[in-house]
């Protein structure tokens, strides 16, 4: 198993995620108000299989379009990468598994229990994470060993282990 270094990218994370949920909860709001029906007390509601048309958004956004590109649209726009512990595509079930978790890492603790255990755990893993063996790359800030420029790796570049160096063209390893 090769041992692939990664940061926190707290920052990165944090703001794909705000992307990824916002785009989800405005296509809440625009299907609610366009499918809904008017409640008396104000505001519009789904039930039935119009309510599961919902659901099945979030799985097809979230576990469907990561087992798929290895990112959601935030994830692309930060410049972050979902992959497994050694490096490989995630599948679907790994992408659902790190995604079930999202309602108690991210909603019900306000993304304390996603912050605490990024920045305490060997490799910046979210309980998520841990549980279907997947890291999130990209964005790791690292030296050039030969001319010392600090340069941020793609998630490419972090997964591969080495990069070369756009100041001085030499080869780096990690």
């Amino acid at each position: 198993m090769r041992n692939i270094r990664t940061q926190p990218n707290i920052a990165r994370r944090a703001l794909a995620t705000i992307i990824d949920y916002g785009i989800y909860l405005a296509f809440w709001f625009w299907y609610i108000f366009q499918f809904g029906s008017p409640k008396d007390e104000g505001g519009y509601s789904v039930s039935g299989w119009s309510g599961f048309i919902l659901f099945l958004t979030w799985f097809i956004y979230f576990p469907l379009v990561e087992s798929f590109k290895g990112q959601t649209i935030g994830h692309m726009i930060v410049q972050l990468k979902v992959v497994t512990v050694n490096g490989n595509p995630i599948s679907f079930g790994r992408s659902l598994k790190r995604r079930i978790l999202d309602g108690l890492e991210l909603f019900i603790t306000f993304g304390i229990v996603a912050f605490i255990t990024v920045k305490n755990s060997e490799r910046n893993q979210r309980v998520g994470d841990i549980w279907a063996k997947t890291i999130v790359v990209g964005g790791e800030s690292v030296i050039c060993k030969h001319c010392h420029a600090k340069l941020t790796l793609s998630a490419k570049e972090t997964i591969i282990g080495s990069f070369d160096c756009p100041e001085c063209g030499n080869k780096n390893e990690n």
